[in-house]
């Protein structure tokens, strides 16, 4: 199919046969959880070199949102009067232009009100043979792999427009395939003991999930009284990185190896070591627990949609303070943890109490949402973005081209939630490791943010001098 031929295609219809959609427990959660100071909301930013063609741009995003039907989806009631998923009655996206020095402009705010706006925003900000592209995402309507979908179908398309086709075709597009998203995200079948009866414990489940978490420590602000709500606003997205380059990168995963640990499980004991360490710094060394909350894949062969979803649960990897320091038990501990999370990731407690709390009324919901600190950081392993594209696009020495534009680097970090003050995102897009980090805007300016990744970069680096 060209762009020409999707053009024309129908959307409203292929939409309609869609929807109403029910949301899934995890879908629901996304929206007890959201709240104008803490949306739940990410951000994949995009720096690209070549001449951006803006009307190739822009004439292409309709054809990649087609195979999208949520990023042009609202919540309203429908089935049983219940919240579904319902066409949006303008599901237009426009595109943000500006220069390359012009801020991201978000007046109202990050929160985006799913019950009114389609969960996708854009911005472009572009100079000379340089643009960056960034993207906000509500998480109901997208996960991290569905988000990566949604920009390799985009990017597909602007190549196609721009003269240089990609030699693979997009593969038919299938989006009746979110009616089986709930299932995918939360099946019953996976509690289900061999005699046919139900293994569900709710209360281990609330215990374990209603624990409150030691959050990290923020510095003193160095000017108390400027205005936050402005200040988060002028620095959005805010993000920070670090990059180890290839070499460096090859030795973390040999120094990993031999410890025991995977390259993962490093970085997650070396956050583990560097919480304890900032919060005794800024003189918070509390006695309680540290949480790290990471986002865990769902999709197996029979549900890998193309199309974006939320097909992600939650697991929550928790160290006492006293046990946040360099010791085998600590590498031996979260081995272990890691293994078993890999083989359970269908049946967490988290899952488990998000389908609880479904039955309950929506006081309850948001009381929980909007309690204290449940994990102390979010830390999601996102690998390499581009292996989630539909199709492969051309590469030349590790760098991913779509048409007259190479793709240079990728950033982006998950939603920042109530009571937790961290999120990260590790990245090994171009075979470098790249960790991308946010503080919370409400209490970190963005120089301290990127005092706490350096704090936690001479951490891992300390292991490798060593």
């Amino acid at each position: 199919m060209t762009a020409a031929d999707a053009l024309q295609s129908p959307t409203a219809d292929r939409a309609g046969r869609i929807f109403p959609l029910h949301l899934t427990p995890f879908e629901e959660y996304m929206l007890w959880d959201d709240r104008p100071e803490y949306p739940m909301t990410f951000v994949v930013q995009l720096d690209l070199e070549g001449e951006i063609d803006r009307e190739a741009l822009t004439e292409t995003l309709p054809l990649a949102l087609e195979r999208h039907p949520l990023l042009q989806a609202i919540v309203g009631p429908a089935k049983g009067n219940r919240d579904c998923w319902i066409t949006a009655p303008n599901p237009q996206v426009m595109i943000d232009w500006a220069d390359w020095e012009v801020p991201v402009g978000i007046p109202n705010g990050e929160a985006i009100n799913l019950r009114k706006q389609v969960g996708l925003r854009i911005w472009v900000r572009t100079k000379q043979q340089r643009s960056m592209l960034t993207l906000q995402f509500h998480h109901a309507a997208a996960d991290g792999i569905g988000a990566y979908q949604f920009i390799g179908d985009w990017l597909w398309y602007y190549a196609e427009r721009v003269g240089q086709p990609v030699t693979q075709p997009l593969p038919p597009n299938d989006a009746k395939a979110l009616r089986r998203r709930g299932k995918a995200s939360y099946s019953l079948d996976n509690y289900r003991l061999p005699n046919g009866q139900l293994e569900v414990d709710k209360r281990e489940a609330f215990t374990y999930a209603l624990k409150s978490m030691l959050p990290v420590a923020a510095p003193r602000r160095a000017d108390p009284q400027r205005n936050q709500s402005t200040e988060c606003s002028e620095r959005f997205p805010g993000l920070c990185g670090y990059e180890f380059d290839k070499a460096t990168y090859k030795q973390l995963r040999h120094v990993a190896e031999a410890r025991g640990q995977s390259a993962n499980e490093l970085l997650i004991e070396r956050l583990l070591v560097s919480l304890r360490a900032w919060n005794k710094e800024q003189g918070k060394d509390k006695k309680g627990t540290f949480c790290i909350m990471m986002p865990m894949d769902l999709r197996e062969a029979d549900t890998r949609m193309g199309t974006a979803a939320n097909l992600v649960t939650y697991a929550l990897v928790r160290r006492d303070r006293e046990e946040c320091m360099e010791s085998e038990q600590l590498i031996d501990s979260l081995r272990q943890e890691m293994v078993r999370l890999k083989h359970q990731r269908h049946r967490t407690p988290f899952m488990n109490m998000m389908a609880y709390l479904t039955r309950y009324p929506s006081w309850l919901k948001r009381w929980y949402a909007g309690r204290g600190c449940a994990a102390t950081a979010i830390l999601s392993n996102t690998g390499d973005p581009t292996k989630r594209f539909t199709v492969p696009l051309p590469s030349e020495k590790g760098i991913v081209r779509a048409g007259n534009l190479r793709l240079l680097d990728i950033s982006g970090v998950p939603p920042m939630r109530n009571g937790t003050h961290l999120t990260i995102s590790i990245f090994t897009y171009r075979r470098v490791l790249k960790i991308c980090l946010r503080c919370d805007p409400h209490r970190f300016t963005v120089a301290q943010s990127q005092q706490f990744l350096d704090h936690y970069t001479s951490m891992i680096h300390r292991l490798l001098d060593a």
